[in-house]
């Protein structure tokens, strides 16, 4: 799931996801994809990661 969430193949990651023995694994990958996603609009928007985390908190939505 970090392989997937690293390649920023969500389905990929949801596959893997939907179909782990361990369910703490499922929360610690969907950690990971939620930073790789944090981290892909900050680079797109030209902004600090701590930005788009702030503006998340303030929204509610990711800005994707």
């Amino acid at each position: 799931m970090a392989e997937a969430a690293a390649n920023h193949n969500p389905t990929w990651w949801n596959e893997v996801r939907c179909h782990a023995e361990d369910t703490a694994a499922g929360e610690y990958c969907s950690s990971l994809l939620l930073g790789a996603l944090l981290q892909s609009a900050a680079h797109r928007l030209g902004v600090p990661t701590a930005d788009v985390w702030s503006y998340i908190r303030r929204t509610g939505e990711l800005p994707l």
